[in-house]
């Protein structure tokens, strides 16, 4: 696949997924909005014993919906633009690697910021259930992200 190819590739992908990933996202991202910024507060402030956890359980699932719905669309997104921007990195830099090697780092290193990502959006719904619940996804969040970067740094390494 050629730099030409990979962009046409790109466009062509976010033509197919983008408009519906972009409507998934932006709903998500209203309900995250309003759930953490106003239904959490309003429910601990009314009955801080019993209706947080209901509230943060419906607004976990909402946002998840549309988290997930967004996935579908989003992958094939975010495996374009790692294919272009290994092409657009070799383009501008003189480099030794091989360009699967760069499109894996790149790979790899854009699902780890999207990981990051979606834990800090996860972590208001998730304390509201139980304190510690956040702490466990976000060592599993690490390991995952620590298991990305090594498979990262040995595909990079010759």
């Amino acid at each position: 696949m050629s730099e030409r190819e990979a962009r046409d590739k790109l466009v062509s992908v976010a033509r197919e997924h983008l408009p519906n990933t972009l409507i998934n996202l932006f709903t998500a991202m209203l309900i995250w909005l309003f759930g953490a910024l106003v239904f959490l507060p309003a429910a601990y402030r009314i009955a801080p014993s019993g209706l947080p956890l209901a509230c943060g359980l419906i607004l976990l699932a909402a946002f998840s919906i549309f988290i997930f719905k967004a996935f579908t669309g989003l992958r094939p997104l975010l495996e374009a633009t790692s294919h272009t921007l290994a092409y657009e990195y070799t383009r501008r830099r003189k480099t030794k690697l091989p360009l699967q090697r760069l499109k894996t780092v790149a790979e790899c290193l854009i699902y780890v910021a999207a990981a990051l990502i979606l834990y800090a959006l996860y972590s208001p719904f998730l304390a509201t259930i139980h304190p510690s619940l956040g702490g466990l996804v976000l060592i599993t969040v690490v390991l995952w992200i620590c298991w990305m970067l090594f498979k990262t740094i040995n595909t990079a390494l010759p």
